[in-house]
């Protein structure tokens, strides 16, 4: 997704086309991508984590515990995993399984208290009439809390201002790359930086860029989660780049 974001007249609390026109405070939130609640060193030193739980599913209980073995106030994102986007028939489609795997979504957003669900669709989901129709039937299935978002990370040929379109009709965050796609014009916004093919790390100099993208949308708070095999090192770096201690 490389094209560029076009002009907005309003800006939302959701990812939406446009390009911000001045600098205002942000608060950063960045963090990695991990299986399982972070530990103390981690959480001394960030104060932010998305986790995707791994099959099989904990239940909402061990969730629960989860939860509070982290400090007060420590932000979670939880990445909805394939059951709850996924059926036997295809991405999105209506079935038992994908009824029980939403249910599991709900109750586990709620056991870790977490700030955002994210929903991170393969490329098998397209842009065609179908899966539009599709998405918009699926979203309208995940229960809504006060103060939680919802975030969309699609992948596949999605081009920045279709997901910010879509994202923006359905009342969600649009996820987008924070090295390769410019930054939507909206109040919250959900970057991921992943490590893949070439791009095996994020050095010093390439996070600042980042930061200095999220800094000049306008956005009032980022919520960045890094996938690398130093995820833990970059976000540290990263939340201290834009807290002005590196």
């Amino acid at each position: 997704m490389r094209a560029q974001a076009g002009n907005s007249s309003e800006r939302s609390a959701f990812a939406c086309p446009g390009a911000a026109t001045t600098l205002s405070p942000m608060e950063l939130l960045a963090g990695a991508l991990l299986e399982r609640p972070p530990g103390p060193k981690y959480t001394s030193e960030l104060r932010f984590a998305e986790l995707a739980p791994q099959a099989p599913l904990p239940k909402p209980g061990t969730l629960a515990k989860w939860r509070q073995k982290l400090p007060e106030g420590f932000e979670l994102a939880l990445r909805a995993p394939a059951p709850s986007w996924q059926s036997p028939a295809g991405p999105l489609r209506p079935s038992r399984e994908l009824d029980a795997g939403l249910t599991w979504l709900s109750e586990a957003a709620d056991a870790l208290q977490a700030s955002m669900i994210v929903v991170a669709t393969s490329a098998d989901v397209t842009t065609g009439a179908r899966d539009r129709k599709r998405l918009r039937d699926y979203f309208s299935r995940i229960p809504r809390s006060e103060g939680r978002l919802i975030a969309w990370r699609p992948t596949g040929l999605w081009e920045p201002e279709s997901v910010g379109s879509m994202a923006s009709a359905l009342s969600l965050v649009a996820g987008f790359d924070a090295v390769d796609d410019p930054a939507p014009d909206a109040d919250v916004v959900y970057a991921s930086l992943l490590a893949q093919g070439l791009r095996r790390s994020f050095s010093h100099a390439l996070l600042l860029d980042v930061l200095d993208k999220l800094q000049s949308s306008g956005a009032s708070r980022a919520f960045v989660t890094i996938e690398s095999g130093q995820s833990f090192r970059e976000a540290r770096l990263l939340q201290a780049l834009s807290e002005g201690r590196e």
